[in-house]
């Protein structure tokens, strides 16, 4: 797990991830879906466009496991980086 700042391309992974409806947040959010490598209670930070797809959706995503100080491990996945919409 990274401090943030650049990483290597070996350090991502492509995942499926799931749009769902976040209730602490109160608002949708993308978790990974039935994942062998991240639990499915981690978040994924990523584009709006991706959260805004219809609750269910599911993306192929390139995530790293990161964390910001005081908060806990989550997913990270560039808003800028092409996705694939696996099932809406």
């Amino acid at each position: 797990m990274g401090s943030g700042g650049r990483r290597d391309s070996s350090e991502y992974v492509k995942i499926t991830c799931e749009v769902f409806y976040d209730s602490t947040r109160r608002k949708n959010g993308v978790r990974p879906s039935s994942s062998d490598v991240f639990s499915k209670d981690m978040k994924v930070e990523c584009a709006k466009a991706i959260r805004e797809l219809p609750l269910g959706t599911k993306v192929i995503l390139s995530v790293v496991e990161t964390e910001k100080e005081g908060s806990r491990p989550f997913l990270y996945s560039s808003y800028r980086w092409p996705y694939e919409v696996v099932r809406s």
